[in-house]
């Protein structure tokens, strides 16, 4: 009424919500009533004296202006509307939420790249054959990206081990110094490697922003300024270098939420790398693909993809050398006969000086095999699944390592957590069949520093001896696209080496783009459908949130979050409680839950209760639980499992 533009109007609108697709925007101000919303200007401006559009002037600007132009005009795209939406929504919510904290603005600092602080942490590391095959292929990379002259997609495709997260790092700080960039923003499938990658981004530089949904609560004890806790609560994107995970990256250009789309315009003019994009569903890749090239033309944004199994995700300008590891480090062995749980033990019998890592496709999977070879695999069993709470699974990988550098026989039965860019190296792998690019992942935890002569990587089918129908376990987490294209490369290649994987892989994604149906929260934006929730991890969207109360902390921490009172004041609080309390949850399906709810619903009085529905898909595991429903050593076990188990 005042700008003739609704965008703005639009963005103050929901700025407290989420955006609307356009036709449900539009539909909001076609049939808006002139005179009430004049008064409403009139009543909230004290009567100041505004020249306003007239009545008819203000219809024909709807109309006119906007949704026919929007509509008719084919040069107009509706991606283009989004962006620009999106871009004032991000700046205007940050201003907001900083004017809310008594915030005036922010300084922000650009990247200072130090050739020399990478020099520093490279020397600590012994110097041999491999260390003089990676030097070489940095060496090369950087080459290839000081002839970068403009935003774009860009790729480093190296073999697991071949040091990317170093590679990655100097390449961006590089390129971020020469075109004066914001940002470099670095991404990663999991927490626990996020962790793993800041920790080595800090040994280079001193501004690190580590972000994921459980590490801030790490300093909710700390005494912090506003503009702390304001990066805090709202996960704001504020330092020069910032290690994140997919998830995050994912909510953040295709959330309509308001708090999600706050750090949307800190992806404008900066270095994006995103490390094991493969993780990404494939139905996914072109619509992201797409995306990202769109955002780099419009924002200019620098995108490299970084794997040793890259994905056609998006076809970019190779910065990495053609190279293949200096020995091959591992076979693989086939199996094209379907295997029950109780077939893995023979593999792992008479090697117990050898360190193991068995992967499995489901975590009541990955629990039978662990009762299956307790008793064979004693020396250093380790357990690793989605069912362990956050903080301890951490402390489980830093443990591998330890024991890895002392070169002491250590054994790991895991879910999929471990596969992609997890440091940990062992002599053989058990893997459970599963896509193919997922079975090269698994198998860069093989021999990957080359410290024997050769690691072995043994692929089978398990089937789920529980199902009458003898369902493969695999079945219950993949598609059936990838997994059938999987069989028949695997199967024509019972035996192969590591020097053999790329043109089996190519293979695979040729395969796999030719079959897979395209889709995701991309085409629905440019169709104008943009105020859906598109996300990216959907395994526990239907699964309960259950924390794990070790000694009583967390029940406490609870009770007072249910205390506070539910106004904005307390707001910042009960944040900050939640995320510290959020390292002692899992997600488990209700059902399971339910199991052990009813089991003790018999034998124990109410008060007695081990664990507690606390409504709303929220359960607490009680202190005097621990060791039944959540074991120290195995995290949450299954009413069905216990028996099993504890015997």
């Amino acid at each position: 009424m005042i700008t003739k533009d609704i965008l703005p109007a639009e963005i103050v609108r929901r700025h407290h919500s989420y955006l609307q697709n356009f036709e449900d925007m539009m539909s909001f101000w076609r049939e808006l009533d002139y005179e009430e919303t004049l008064q409403t200007l009139n009543e909230f401006l004290d009567n100041i004296e505004i020249k306003y559009l007239n009545e008819q002037e203000w219809k024909r600007s709807i109309w006119v202006n906007w949704h026919s132009k929007y509509l008719l005009d084919s040069e107009i795209k509706a991606e283009e509307v989004w962006l620009r939406m999106k871009i004032l929504y991000s700046i205007f919510i940050t201003a907001d939420r900083l004017d809310s904290l008594n915030i005036d603005k922010i300084a922000f600092e650009k990247i200072s790249y130090k050739k020399s602080n990478f020099d520093t942490y490279l020397a600590k590391f012994p110097k041999n054959e491999l260390s003089k095959w990676k030097n070489n292929i940095r060496e090369i990379t950087l080459e290839n990206a000081d002839k970068i002259t403009k935003p774009g997609i860009y790729t480093i495709s190296l073999p697991t081990g071949a040091g990317k997260t170093i590679i990655g790092l100097q390449t961006s700080m590089k390129l971020a110094q020469k075109f004066s960039l914001n940002s470099v923003i670095y991404v990663l499938p999991f927490i626990s490697i996020v962790d793993q990658n800041a920790e080595v981004a800090k040994n280079i530089y001193d501004k690190v922003q580590e972000d994921h949904h459980l590490m801030n609560a790490y300093r909710e004890n700390e005494d912090l300024t506003n503009l702390e806790r304001f990066v805090i609560s709202f996960r704001y994107f504020k330092d020069p270098l910032i290690v994140t995970t997919f998830a995050k990256l994912w909510e953040l250009i295709y959330s309509s939420n308001s708090n999600d789309s706050m750090s949307f315009h800190r992806l404008k003019d900066a270095v994006v790398i995103l490390d094991e994009p493969q993780s990404i569903p494939p139905e996914y890749w072109q619509g992201f693909g797409e995306t990202l090239t769109f955002l780099s033309e419009k924002l200019g944004t620098y995108f490299i993809l970084m794997t040793a199994t890259q994905p056609k995700i998006a076809k970019g300008v190779e910065l990495a050398p053609k190279t293949s590891f200096p020995k091959n480090r591992h076979i693989y062995h086939i199996s094209d006969e379907k295997k029950y749980l109780s077939d893995i033990k023979p593999l792992v019998e008479n090697k117990s000086n050898k360190s193991s890592l068995i992967i499995l496709n489901t975590k009541k999977e990955a629990l039978n095999v662990y009762i299956e070879l307790r008793n064979t695999l004693r020396n250093n069993l380790f357990f690793l699944s989605a069912w362990v709470i956050p903080s301890e699974r951490i402390k489980r990988i830093n443990k591998l390592k330890e024991l890895e550098s002392k070169n002491e026989p250590r054994n790991l039965i895991s879910t999929q957590v471990v596969e992609a860019g997890v440091d940990l190296d062992f002599d053989y792998v058990i893997k459970d069949l599963s896509p193919f690019d997922s079975i090269i992942q698994a198998a860069g935890r093989c021999n990957r520093n080359m410290k024997n002569k050769i690691g072995e990587i043994y692929v089978m089918e398990i089937i789920d001896e529980n199902n009458i129908h003898g369902r493969s376990y695999c079945s219950y987490v993949y598609d059936s696209i990838s997994l059938g294209i999987t069989k028949e490369i695997l199967f024509k290649n019972k035996k192969f080496s590591e020097r053999d994987v790329q043109k089996l892989l190519d293979e695979y994604y040729n395969r796999l783009s030719n079959q897979k149906f395209q889709k995701g929260p991309w085409y629905e934006i440019k169709e104008g459908n943009w105020g859906g929730y598109f996300p990216l991890i959907k395994d526990n969207l239907y699964e309960d949130i259950v924390f794990v109360d070790l000694d009583g902390t967390v029940s406490d921490i609870l009770y007072e979050i249910e205390d506070l009172p539910h106004d904005l004041e307390n707001l910042d609080t009960k944040k900050r409680l939640w995320k510290y309390i959020e390292n002692y949850s899992i997600n488990v399906s209700k059902q399971e839950m339910e199991k052990w709810d009813n089991y003790y619903n018999q034998v124990f009085l109410s008060e007695d209760q081990k664990i507690e529905n606390k409504g709303n898909g929220i359960w607490l595991i009680k202190p005097s639980a621990i060791g039944e429903v959540y074991s120290k050593e195995l995290g949450f076990i299954p009413y069905d499992i216990k028996e099993g188990l504890y015997g």
